[in-house]
């Protein structure tokens, strides 16, 4: 009866860690509309977090901020009823200190460093372009895609996609 009782604990104990275990995400392919590897827009704070682990910091209130910026330069806002709702990614001289370049790229091959001509080669004319923060960020924004690339002095600095409408 007690090899039985262990048996059964041992068992329970091994699914309860493969529940909580992380799927980490190693190839960060980005991808507007959709998500970001196997995280999709939609996806609840556990589902993002069960891929990308505890984040840096959390920030609570309407909607949850992930914040992974000083890890991946990657931050990510959740809404508790709709789900994941943007994926922004960061560089370096973007945001006050303690930021790590984002190391991944789109499904099209652009990553922070990026030229404005490659952006546009990518995906066509910018639908607005503008600047922001004290007129030198240089924003494209593409309305169907829910997509902003923001050009610090020529380069790609930081893509903020959100979900679909």
């Amino acid at each position: 009866m007690f090899s039985l009782l262990t048996l059964c604990l041992v068992a329970l104990l091994s699914c309860a860690k493969k529940a909580d275990k992380e799927e980490p995400v190693d190839d960060l392919i980005i991808e507007p509309l959709v998500g970001i590897g196997p995280v999709r827009f939609g996806m609840s704070k556990d589902e993002v977090i069960k891929h990308f682990g505890w984040p840096d910091k959390t920030y609570s209130g309407e909607e949850t901020k992930l914040n992974y910026v000083a890890s991946r330069g990657l931050s990510f806002t959740i809404h508790a009823k709709l789900g994941l709702q943007e994926i922004s990614c960061w560089s370096e001289g973007m945001l006050p200190s303690g930021v790590t370049t984002f190391a991944g790229r789109t499904k099209e091959g652009i990553a922070i460093g990026a030229t404005q001509e490659e952006i546009v080669a990518a995906y066509g004319q910018p639908d607005r372009t503008g600047t922001g923060s004290k007129g030198v960020i240089h924003n494209l924004d593409y309305d169907k895609l829910q997509t902003r690339f923001s050009l610090l002095e020529g380069k790609l600095r930081s893509m903020i996609m959100k979900a679909p409408k």
